[in-house]
């Protein structure tokens, strides 16, 4: 069956370790895309401001599946948002402080106005996480933010933040869902939110079916994405756990344009 959608993570998946993409190819990629009617999706973790200067230079309708599936933009129209209710944020928050797990994380709270962290802005950690969060503010006191939040996000100095995922999601059961997104962090979203929710209402909104969507990602929090696109592809680079969820695994990783060789070959196979 004919792909009609494309959806693909960014940090570990679409974007090299470095960051960044193949311009060039992409563009090239995209025209074909948009001549076949294909939507091409990012489905993202990331705080959604981050997200479309990536692609300020390409041609081409790119829609956003951000705060992984909390915020949803197409063509710079919001057409769904999740928010985590205020008492439930400043119940995280007075929980954080009495569990020696993760009163030592670094905690952002990703918010529809911008992103707020207690991390002074002179800190290195702070400069690192301007990265990912555009406008990123150092608070006082995280009680006192006001913003609509999205999305909750604790990251160590470890790796593996398994123990730390099972600790809060027995915790907060029912209430929040916290899924690893690789480099030590860990996203705190509602229990319902994940990208595969976000991929399904675009799906519902174009007439698409999960056979004829193609998805690629790195990390646990894209494996309910690719277990709706029936040519759900992990990355040759992603964790184990994923690539043991996944149908496929890309030939090549994120530093040798891994998404791209895949779209590459499938919309070469279907010219011919």
């Amino acid at each position: 069956m004919t792909i009609k959608l494309i959806a693909t993570d960014m940090d570990g998946t679409f974007l090299d370790d470095d960051g960044h993409y193949n311009h060039l190819r992409f563009q090239q990629l995209m025209t074909q895309m948009t001549q076949r009617g294909i939507r091409f999706v990012v489905a993202s973790g990331n705080h959604y401001p981050h997200l479309p200067p990536y692609f300020q230079d390409i041609k081409g309708d790119i829609t956003y599946v951000s705060e992984n599936g909390a915020y949803i933009v197409d063509e710079k129209i919001v057409l769904s948002e999740d928010v985590i209710a205020p008492d439930l944020v400043k119940k995280v928050l007075s929980w954080r402080e009495n569990d020696a797990m993760f009163k030592p994380a670094w905690l952002i709270l990703s918010g529809r106005q911008g992103a707020y962290t207690e991390m002074p802005a002179s800190s290195q950690r702070f400069a690192r996480s301007q990265y990912f969060y555009n406008n990123l503010t150092s608070v006082l006191n995280l009680n006192d933010v006001k913003d609509d939040i999205f999305k909750l996000d604790f990251t160590w100095l470890n790796a593996d933040v398994s123990a730390q995922e099972q600790r809060f999601n027995t915790a907060f059961a029912g209430q929040l869902r916290a899924t690893s997104s690789g480099l030590g962090g860990l996203d705190v979203i509602l229990p319902h939110v994940n990208k595969a929710y976000g991929l399904k209402k675009l799906q519902q909104k174009w007439g698409i079916s999960a056979a004829e969507t193609m998805a690629f990602g790195d990390n646990a929090n894209d494996i309910e994405m690719l277990h709706l696109a029936k040519f759900g592809y992990a990355m040759a680079n992603a964790t184990q756990r994923t690539q043991t969820a996944a149908a496929n695994v890309t030939k090549l990783d994120n530093n040798h344009d891994g998404v791209l060789d895949v779209i590459a070959d499938h919309l070469n196979r279907e010219a011919n």
